[in-house]
């Protein structure tokens, strides 16, 4: 497949990614997007070679792809991976293609040809809906930033220059889903304010109170508290937009891009009974250490940088930050109360630990959370994330 479009400044060519010096270019395209970002970091979320370009059998049997390349004459200008997530398609029977890995210079027609490519491609499967951006799914990377592009991402969030929204819009793409970030200094000191006040009384008494336990992860234990994880995640994430249950080495290979700056202490499970029924994760933000690291298109010396930044001598000052993600409680739970007793031992120990801060991400805008959030704590959210969607036809 190539899609040519013929401008005053040249040719918008568009061809498939094949070879080995495709996916090289593939790899490059952010270099050339972000050059002047000083706030970018270098990786994507999802690992490119793992998910597009040599994926396991398990994970080609959930998922199949297409990646493009964009030249505006010889000039390298974007790329796009167009995506059938099966597992999607079977669990809500419905002909939905993702479009993800997008990246593009401020050039309407190199985006509209991208596009362009990935709906072919969908319509070619019989899939009459482009959804993204997913990267390559909601469990990983979603969403375009259409606020809080001047600042440095949060860890495991997109980045991106802000005019990605209107070129999706130009093309015809429309807002599906929202999603919030929430920034607080010290979290600890926060419940513990006027707002706050009420709620955080109550929880202090039916924490006396109730029989469920907090605890954090455990290293002797790890791998069987991942599958605890997988288990409740599938239950407590069964009617959440855009869900799809998740398999052992999806959630094994997520985890493994984070072990290596997981705090255990802020990492938490509630049980009762012996029974796994809630979970909270603080993810400490190591892209504070990575906004310094080597800008190399070598994705290990990259990683080695960031550790060296982040562990070796003046680290403390990286590890500041901390991201609230993945806060559940099983719905079957009696105990009523367990995601608040959640959140006031995370915002505790968080504090004991010596950070400064936490943001919430993300925060869906029409879920419950956001209400409460919004309810309890009127602010404007830090950063904002949308989801698109178009119906494509051959």
């Amino acid at each position: 497949m190539t899609t040519k479009t013929d401008t005053a400044v040249g040719t918008v060519t568009v061809t498939p990614v094949r070879s080995r010096r495709d996916w090289a270019a593939f790899s490059k395209v952010p270099f050339v997007v972000y050059a002047s970002d000083r706030n970018w970091i270098p990786g994507d979320i999802a690992d490119v070679g793992t998910m597009l370009r040599k994926p396991s059998e398990k994970t080609s049997g959930r998922m199949t792809s297409q990646a493009f390349l964009a030249y505006r004459g010889s000039t390298l200008v974007g790329r796009i991976a167009a995506i059938a997530d099966l597992v999607f398609i079977a669990h809500y029977d419905e002909p939905t293609a993702y479009f993800g890995y997008f990246e593009c210079l401020d050039d309407v027609e190199a985006a509209h040809a991208l596009l362009d490519a990935a709906a072919e491609w969908a319509t070619a499967k019989s899939l009459t809906t482009l959804v993204g951006p997913m990267s390559p799914s909601l469990l990983w990377s979603a969403g375009i930033l259409v606020h809080g592009n001047d600042i440095p991402p949060l860890v495991g969030m997109p980045h991106n220059p802000p005019y990605y929204a209107e070129l999706v819009e130009s093309w015809g793409m429309t807002s599906i889903k929202e999603f919030h970030s929430f920034y607080h200094d010290d979290p600890h000191s926060l419940v513990q304010t006027k707002p706050f006040e009420r709620k955080y009384a109550m929880g202090q008494r039916w924490k006396a109170r109730s029989s469920v336990t907090i605890r954090p992860m455990n290293d002797a234990t790890f791998d069987e508290d991942v599958e605890k994880l997988r288990v409740l995640y599938n239950s407590a994430f069964s009617s959440f937009w855009g869900f799809t249950p998740v398999e052992p080495d999806e959630i094994q290979e997520l985890v493994a891009t984070m072990r290596p700056i997981l705090d255990r202490e802020i990492v938490l499970f509630a049980e009762l009974d012996g029974t796994v029924v809630g979970f909270v994760m603080g993810i400490p933000d190591v892209n504070k250490a990575a906004l310094g690291a080597v800008r190399s298109r070598f994705g290990v010396l990259r990683d080695l940088h960031t550790i060296a930044r982040w562990r070796g001598p003046g680290g403390r000052k990286h590890r500041s930050h901390v991201r609230l993600d993945m806060m559940f409680v099983d719905p079957e739970c009696p105990d009523k109360g367990t995601s608040a007793l959640l959140i006031f031992e995370l915002f505790q120990r968080i504090h004991d630990r010596g950070y400064d801060s936490i943001e919430a991400a993300p925060v869906l805008a029409d879920g419950g959370w956001f209400r409460s959030v919004r309810a309890s704590y009127p602010v404007d959210p830090s950063r904002t994330y949308r989801i698109f969607s178009k119906t494509v036809r051959p």
